[in-house]
């Protein structure tokens, strides 16, 4: 049986709303061995560097699941240092959203 690709593309600035799809990111591939990417665009890319989801991204990076965001927005917004103590790989966002629907991934935002 195939497994499901999720990709999970978090785009709030709010940790309300950005919790939930992490949660069940790290569901999906523990407990179904779904094929999973998350990715932090926009404002999410500010909350990713806060410190406020470290827990999360580790859980996240624990499960096997490698968290990204924007390069070009973390250079916009100034926060490589804050990325560099953060297990969050930085890539470019278009390229990996292209890759998603090429490869026929299901996107949820969040």
């Amino acid at each position: 049986m195939a497994s499901a690709k999720i990709a999970f593309l978090m785009l709030s600035d709010d940790p309300a709303r950005v919790m939930p799809g992490m949660v069940m990111a790290r569901r999906l591939k523990e407990n179904r061995n779904a094929e999973v990417r998350v990715l932090f665009f926009g404002p999410s890319v500010r909350l990713a560097s806060s410190g406020a989801l470290d827990d999360a991204v580790n859980g996240l990076v624990e499960s096997g699941i490698k968290p990204a965001s924007c390069t070009a927005l973390v250079d916009q917004f100034g926060l490589q240092k804050e990325y560099a103590e953060r297990p969050i790989e930085l890539l470019a966002a278009g390229a990996e959203v292209e890759s998603w629907a090429l490869n026929g991934y299901t996107v949820l935002s969040f």
